[in-house]
């Protein structure tokens, strides 16, 4: 184990609460190897979400992809050694930013798929945005890994969308949302998912892994877990 830790780029504010989450684990994470007063060395490029959602509706991944890739290329002139996408939705460029950089890119798609696969599954129920379940990138990415993702039939994919959008974004917890979103994946496994996976940053603030009973693959902690292996390993 190194005795400092190597400095990690974060394409963070996607949104800032689940940013927050990615700081705080990634602190603790290194605090916890190295002791003392010892933290994560981070660099943080924290976008206004709401020009990323703006952008996201009117379908302008290639200009998302090219700011994303931009500001990659300036964290890593900036001494990063790694970078990552805080966000799986913006995962979606992530072969646009892998490209523009000459660091690895720890991939939180990546991550979850070597967890499942130490699980033994290969059927997950899959919730996260709208763009991370219609769109092919995130299933294409899985099923590469040789498993199958499942997700809501609409309109319940849209409203799981909306949730995330209208209320989680901004840090709010409808009544009664973590009672719904268990509902709908407890439809997904007649649809035979073994497991679920948090396939949006957001997803536990109304689900975590004691609200079912099956295998729970939290995106994000599971991206910090790869990220502090790279950032401590030798």
């Amino acid at each position: 184990m190194r005795t400092e830790p190597r400095r990690l780029g974060l394409l963070g504010g996607i949104t800032w609460h689940s940013s927050l989450e990615f700081e705080r684990m990634l602190n603790e994470g290194v605090n916890a190897a190295l002791g003392g007063s010892s933290a994560a060395d981070l660099l943080v490029r924290s976008y206004n979400f709401q020009q990323i959602a703006d952008a996201q509706a009117a379908g302008d991944w290639d200009g998302l992809g090219a700011t994303f890739a931009a500001d990659a290329r300036a964290l890593q002139a900036a001494g990063a050694e790694a970078i990552l996408i805080c966000a799986n939705t913006m995962h979606k460029v992530a072969p646009a930013v892998a490209q523009a950089i000459d660091v690895p890119l720890i991939h939180m798609l990546d991550a979850t798929a070597d967890a499942i696969e130490a699980a033994g599954l290969d059927t997950v129920a899959l919730l996260g945005t709208g763009y991370t379940m219609r769109d092919p990138f995130y299933r294409d990415h899985m099923a590469a890994r040789g498993i199958t993702t499942v997700v809501p039939d609409e309109p319940v994919l849209g409203e799981v969308h909306e949730l995330i959008y209208g209320s989680l974004a901004r840090g709010v917890i409808p009544e009664g949302a973590p009672a719904w979103i268990r509902g709908v994946y407890d439809d997904l496994k007649d649809k035979g998912a073994q497991g679920v996976i948090s396939g949006c940053t957001e997803i536990p603030m109304v689900l975590t892994a004691q609200d079912v009973d099956e295998p729970y693959f939290d995106s994000l902690g599971l991206h910090v877990q790869a990220a502090l292996a790279f950032a401590l390993g030798q």
